[in-house]
């Protein structure tokens, strides 16, 4: 297995980082929270424009809910042109559909506002797969899944489920969706969170995986196990619980969101990559530790190629460009 990845080069001259220094307390700044990378990131028509048509192609988005403000109808643009450009077959979320509570009912007003309206493009009216994150649980988390019922390019039969999709003749990806809000100790005082039984979820989570035979292995949800972010940071009940059966299981991709940055993390010996994608809305500063292999702040979303021995993933910015790439292989 190998894993190559390209990002903005980190060995930059004294003056070039105080260059990017002020850049980036100028964007930190702007009032309607639309960051968008000043760097000289490739373009990502040009990079993209020769993807492989036998390749499976999704998006992952995450933290989008804003009802077309705080940049949201600037990344769902760039969808449209990168769904467009390579055929996108199906988007999953990470949670936080609906910032900031949710929604009611399938009648609620926010369906429109928040997702049709914004997302209205036939390049994207293909099948999401979306999360649960906690702000979707302010609301009627259920809503959410009888949406599916509603509008034929929603899929969410459950708060956590499973799915896989054809690659090749010989080869499959598993996608599993978790529900990441029953895991966590500070959202219990949620009325529907209390409702929630780890045990089950958990139970099903392992069995699935020892089970799995899949090529690849990508797992969705919406609490990072480990962020840079001064935000909210590495979550402790999934680096207890979850953590160890990724590691068991060889699970390639953790991707999520929470924390309003995109960030690549793994650490020494690691197998799985894990990425942090809350760039759907209302974005926030990147944080850095000694796991990061790269973080930066930006409206955007990731784009996956997926063939039977490699794994391409980009963070695509609101603007058009590339701001990092790694390409997994086995």
């Amino acid at each position: 297995m190998k894993i190559t990845q390209y990002g903005f080069n980190q060995k930059k001259s004294q003056f070039t980082l105080a260059i990017l220094l002020i850049v980036s307390l100028i964007i930190i700044s702007c009032k309607d929270n639309s960051l968008k990378p000043q760097l000289n990131f490739p373009s990502a028509n040009d990079s993209l424009r020769h993807a492989d048509s036998s390749s499976l192609h999704f998006f992952v988005l995450s933290d989008w809910g804003f009802n077309g403000d705080f940049g949201q109808k600037d990344v769902a643009a760039e969808m449209i042109q990168i769904s467009k450009l390579v055929g996108i077959n199906f988007i999953l979320t990470c949670g936080d559909n609906f910032q900031y509570n949710g929604v009611d009912s399938v009648n609620d007003p926010l369906w429109k506002e928040n997702y049709e309206n914004i997302y209205n493009d036939s390049a994207l009216h293909i099948p999401w797969y979306p999360a649960l994150g906690n702000h979707d649980y302010y609301g009627n988390p259920n809503a959410e899944i009888e949406y599916s019922e509603v509008n034929k390019y929603w899929n969410m039969p459950a708060r956590y489920y499973t799915f896989t999709r054809q690659i090749s003749t010989k080869s499959q990806a598993r996608f599993i969706v978790i529900d990441t809000q029953g895991l966590i100790n500070s959202y219990n005082s949620l009325s529907d969170t209390t409702k929630l039984d780890l045990i089950p979820q958990y139970s099903w989570f392992k069995k699935l995986l020892s089970e799995s035979t899949e090529k690849w292995i990508f797992v969705t949800g919406h609490h990072p196990v480990y962020s840079a972010s001064s935000f909210h940071g590495d979550t402790y009940e999934m680096k207890k619980l979850i953590k160890p059966l990724f590691d068991q299981y060889k699970v390639d991709f953790y991707i999520c969101g929470h924390d309003h940055h995109f960030e690549h993390t793994k650490d020494k010996g690691e197998y799985t990559d894990y990425i942090v994608t809350g760039t759907g809305g209302n974005v926030r500063p990147e944080g850095k530790n000694e796991r990061t292999i790269y973080s930066m702040s930006a409206l955007g979303f990731c784009y996956l190629s997926v063939s039977s021995d490699s794994v391409k993933l980009y963070f695509v910015t609101a603007d058009g460009k590339i701001g990092y790439s790694l390409r997994k292989t086995k």
